[in-house]
């Protein structure tokens, strides 16, 4: 049969690029195609082949209809080369517009159409030789071009395959024997995608294999990473183009990441926080006990608190009234001091007065209880458990003094904008460290 009545071999159009292991990590570089590409490709020229293939046929069908012209003697019938010629634009159109050009090689091209433009006529089995050698090529570059993702059997085997392109071996020995490869140094999951790929026709085929080998459960998943897969196995099944799922994929998973990395620098940090914290209470143990050992082992003289008194106790030897409250402040880390008076009755003399200047709480006339210095009663005189400091700044090195812990909670939020933020003070306590009499000294 002469081959212009049959439009020529074209067998190497059959050669259908399938998935490997460099679409799973796809390159900046136009080789190895994505998945996306690789499927838009195939649809194009499938579509591309159906109407060549319809072309072909009227051509065939219009030269064996009566209306056709009659047979002359070669090398010149008209008819032979009108068929020839049209045939021929057929494919030359088809190749120009569908063939995987390499910018590499324009020479490919020229040769193309410098053989269509020939006068003495363009030679059909030429052209599907440069067909051929432009889709080996694609072919060879998309399967073989390394990614720096790819382990040393992959590269051996990609290497190994460019070698047999380079040694003619025939396309279908090439792809088996990659596929073989893959199968060889792949995971069974890896297997059964690159199975589910080849078979796959339609592109619910294709999403269905897509979720099934990127949204795999797994039975040791914990419910996030459950929740992720079957969310985006549910937008594969959207039909979703597959390299932006993969992408918005990878960026949810970093972002992730990052969150729980942020989370553990968080706890980090709260525990040298604590850390510090406990050190900072240790210091002021240490330094509480040694003013403990320096009192009991030398005298000491101060003056009555008293004003107008003008006598000096040595709080060693003599019999002294302490104020438990300012005492307690002071180990607490506040820096008024502690007041003395040398008899019971020059402290209750002095009470109101030293509870205006030295007890005053720290949210001043916003204290609930203004113009008072704190609640009224009998708690008042006895040492009060009513009172206290903030355990936040208390931490940071900071005596923050309250008059009660109603007050304390009322005025919890303006403390923490006043006196927290801009110190760094973490806002975690919701109550008073409460006060506390030292038990070395007597309560009377």
């Amino acid at each position: 049969m002469d081959p212009w009545d049959r439009g020529g071999a074209m067998e190497g159009v059959e050669l259908q690029i399938r998935p490997g292991h460099g679409v799973f990590h796809p390159g900046t570089s136009r080789y190895p195609l994505s998945l996306d590409q690789r499927a838009a490709q195939a649809m194009n020229l499938t579509q591309a082949k159906i109407q060549l293939e319809a072309k072909l046929k009227s051509i065939n069908g219009f030269y064996a209809s009566p209306h056709s012209e009659g047979h002359t003697e070669p090398p010149h019938c008209k008819r032979c080369n009108g068929k020839k010629l049209r045939i021929a634009e057929a494919y030359y159109d088809f190749y120009v517009s569908y063939a995987p050009w390499n910018s590499n090689r324009p020479d490919l091209k020229d040769e193309l159409e410098k053989n269509f433009n020939d006068p003495q006529g363009p030679e059909l089995e030429k052209m599907h030789q440069i067909f051929q050698i432009v889709l080996r090529e694609h072919v060879k570059n998309d399967l073989c071009t390394p990614q720096n993702t790819d382990d040393d059997n992959t590269y051996n085997y990609k290497q190994r395959t460019a070698d047999m392109f380079d040694q003619g071996v025939s396309s279908s020995d090439i792809l088996e024997f990659y596929v073989n490869a893959q199968f060889q140094t792949s995971n069974q999951n890896t297997v059964d995608f690159i199975t589910a790929m080849q078979e796959a026709v339609t592109p619910e085929q294709r999403a269905q294999a897509y979720a099934n080998y990127y949204c795999k459960s797994l039975p040791d998943d914990p419910p996030q990473v459950r929740n992720f897969k079957s969310k985006y196995a549910r937008i594969f099944e959207q039909l979703i183009p597959h390299d932006e799922v993969v992408d918005a994929m990878r960026k949810e998973a970093e972002e992730t990441q990052h969150s729980k990395v942020s989370a553990l620098k968080d706890n980090l940090g709260a525990l040298q926080m604590g850390h510090s914290a406990h050190l900072k209470a240790k210091a002021r143990k240490a330094e509480k006990d040694q003013r403990i050992h320096d009192r009991d082992s030398s005298p000491q003289y101060v003056s009555c608190s008293l004003e107008k008194c003008p006598l000096e106790p040595d709080i060693m030897r003599d019999e002294t009234v302490e104020c438990l409250i300012c005492d307690w402040l002071e180990h607490k880390g506040g820096r008024r001091g502690r007041f003395y008076y040398c008899c019971v009755e020059h402290a209750e003399e002095d009470f109101d007065e030293h509870e205006r200047q030295e007890h005053q709480c720290s949210m001043g006339e916003r204290c609930i209880y203004y113009p008072e210095v704190g609640p009224s009663g009998e708690s008042r005189h006895d040492g009060t458990e009513l009172c206290g400091i903030c355990y936040d700044c208390e931490d940071n090195d900071l005596t923050s003094y309250f008059c009660s812990d109603e007050c304390y909670k009322h005025n919890l939020e303006l403390h923490q904008e006043e006196t927290h933020y801009g110190r760094d003070i973490p806002n975690t306590a919701t109550h008073l460290d409460p006060f506390e009499p030292a038990k070395d000294l007597e309560i009377l």
